[in-house]
């Protein structure tokens, strides 16, 4: 494994942060249509690590995961992370038909998606909150699902289900009888999420993949987060030092106080450790075998990494960082919100345990 970026892939971050830091606009609304288009249009995001027969470009998940970082570190309202999970899905668990039926209007920005599963437990038969059964000559879905990312402005929503006592997931749109969408309440006023409700609601079963394959999307789905929370936390400490380096106490600058100096430092550390799980646990989802391993440990590590750096960040500016016409409590509610999202960081740990069997 070449443990680096390339030329090319470094360009592509240029070239993304330069675009969102001219476009992004945090606190207009939580969903940036405009935004939204521009970056399925022009930069083709959602569509970076798909194969060209259903709309894609031939990437990596390296460069979607250099994607996640940069929309992390602008705070971008947009619904990448739920169209990317829905399309992850469909990717690896519907067949030919279905792929080239639903990948490209997702691609492309004619449709949003939705993963509507955000906990820990998606693939227990036991915890699951919808029921999948046949009536009619189809599959009709009943339940709720609560909250799933960007719900309210979502096209189409996969699913998981109990079928047979197993979780298989399913494609529902947005418009089909018997679906309800309810937005709620957000901490994360840059990221909306809404509830679910299901009342014999016509689906297509993603029926090609396996059980596994359902817990690779979920792993995927991990790492991309963990890298977004790495763009977040890299923002936290860009914000402080530049803080630091402007704002006077006492007649210096309180970048010369040793207190402040630490705490960058510490912030630093953190941070650069976590590049380098990045790094290898998109690398392992690009091409490797330990994805496994890597997902729930960069997830943890990340989640710890960005409610410490917002948490250091907060202190540094002082009161300041508590008013409403800051940024920096924005990016502590996207930390303390995706810390929660497929697992907390010590339940992603326990699942590393059981994974590498300790």
């Amino acid at each position: 494994m070449d443990f680096r970026y390339s030329t090319e892939q470094d360009d592509f971050r240029a070239s993304l942060r330069c675009f969102l830091s001219e476009h992004t606009r945090m606190r207009e609304a939580p969903h940036d249509e405009r935004l939204w288009k521009r970056l399925c249009t022009e930069l083709e995001l959602p569509a970076l690590h798909a194969p060209p027969e259903y709309g894609g470009i031939g990437g990596t998940l390296v460069e979607t995961a250099i994607a996640f970082e940069e929309l992390g570190r602008a705070l971008a309202p947009v619904p990448f992370a739920a169209t990317t999970f829905a399309g992850e899905a469909i990717l690896r668990l519907g067949d030919d038909e279905q792929r080239k039926s639903r990948l490209p209007d997702l691609f492309s920005g004619e449709q949003i998606g939705a993963l509507a599963a955000s906990g820990h437990r998606v693939t227990d038969a036991s915890a699951a909150t919808v029921r999948a059964q046949r009536q009619g000559g189809r599959v009709v879905l009943t339940g709720e699902c609560t909250p799933v990312l960007h719900g309210g402005v979502a096209d189409l929503f996969v699913v998981p289900a109990v079928v047979e006592g197993t979780v298989r997931l399913h494609v529902v749109a947005a418009d089909a009888p018997g679906v309800t969408v309810i937005s709620l309440p957000s901490f994360d006023i840059t990221r909306p999420v809404a509830t679910l409700h299901l009342d014999q609601a016509p689906a297509d079963a993603l029926a090609a993949g396996t059980p596994d394959d359902v817990q690779r999307v979920l792993d995927v789905a991990r790492v991309l987060l963990a890298a977004e929370m790495l763009g977040g936390a890299e923002a936290c400490l860009q914000l402080s030092v530049e803080y630091a380096c402007s704002r006077e106490q006492f007649g210096r600058r309180i970048g010369s106080f040793q207190a402040i100096k630490h705490a960058c430092a510490e912030m630093l550390i953190e941070i650069d450790a976590t590049r380098a799980a990045v790094m290898f646990a998109a690398m392992s989802a690009a091409g490797g075998d330990e994805l496994h391993i890597a997902a729930p440990l960069v997830k943890a590590q990340a989640a710890d990494t960005y409610v410490s750096c917002a948490g250091a960040a907060i202190q540094i500016h002082g009161g300041i960082a508590f008013t409403w016409e800051h940024d920096l409590h924005l990016y502590l509610r996207r930390a303390k919100s995706t810390e929660a999202l497929f697992g907390s960081s010590t339940r992603n740990r326990a699942l590393l345990a059981d994974r590498a069997g300790i």
